[in-house]
């Protein structure tokens, strides 16, 4: 299927909603490098502001492992709304308007408000996983939480905690799972077509229902390369991070066509 079929109009947000194959993230991401090729200065430029972000994290919660988790999760699950730029930028290439960073500085801001409920939304399951990570981490190993500079190995390598990494990887993924619901094109979806944030929360959730499996796909391609951008010391994020916002873009356009 080269285009999003079956198109049925949902009741509760009044959206028609695509229904797409299981491997068709795969074609958003084949689309976001060609908007990387196509316009890479600005594409690359909003990467690296956010990789010196990621790398600000990385520096200030490096000590210790809990702080580490939960930067890296954290950024990714408010991750959606850092996409605004690269959301500009892939629309003005498709409209065959002017591409560059200050016109897509210009579109990014134009529904800052409804983004902004949504990123305090993200920002609070965020804080829920931080809360939820530190008792975690205070029950299993009180006041001795290791050191990751101390001991890479020992900490990430040779844990033998397996009951805690077992609920504690359960337990964000659960968090994440509802991160990514109300997130997974509602944040390009506010930058298009302005509206309320419930209302585009709602819609995303309808989405992603709508289509398990290749949303499954799609998150797990999000972790993966969100991971390696943070694996290679923040320079993958420079590439990886306008990879994923572009994709998020081509998703919500099949995921969410117009009628």
């Amino acid at each position: 299927m080269e285009h999003a079929a079956n198109a049925n109009k949902d009741l509760t947000t009044n959206e028609a909603i695509g229904h797409v194959e299981v491997m068709r993230p795969f074609r958003w991401l084949r689309l976001a490098w060609g908007d990387i090729m196509e316009n890479p200065v600005p594409s690359i430029f909003q990467g690296l502001i956010l990789a010196a972000m990621g790398w600000m994290i990385i520096v200030l919660c490096s000590s210790q492992i809990e702080l580490l988790a939960l930067s890296v999760s954290g950024f990714m699950l408010v991750g959606p709304i850092f996409g605004a730029g690269f959301y500009a930028l892939s629309r003005l290439r498709a409209r065959g308007q002017k591409v560059n960073f200050d016109s897509a500085l210009d579109e990014a801001i134009k529904n800052i408000g409804s983004l902004a409920r949504l990123g305090v939304i993200l920002a609070i399951i965020a804080l829920v996983w931080g809360l939820i990570s530190s008792l975690l981490f205070e029950q299993t190993f009180g006041e001795q939480v290791p050191d990751v500079q101390v001991s890479f190995y020992r900490t990430v390598v040779d844990w033998p905690h397996t009951n805690f990494l077992v609920t504690y990887i359960v337990t964000g993924a659960i968090l994440a799972a509802l991160a990514f619901g109300i997130s997974a094109i509602s944040a390009p979806m506010i930058f298009d077509r302005g509206g309320s944030t419930w209302h585009a929360i709602m819609t995303s959730v309808k989405v992603v229902a709508g289509n398990p499996l290749p949303m499954i796909l799609w998150a797990g391609l999000i972790a993966t390369l969100t991971l390696i951008g943070f694996a290679t010391f923040m320079t993958g994020l420079v590439i990886t991070l306008p990879l994923i916002g572009h994709a998020t873009w081509h998703a919500y356009r099949d995921l969410l066509p117009r009628t």
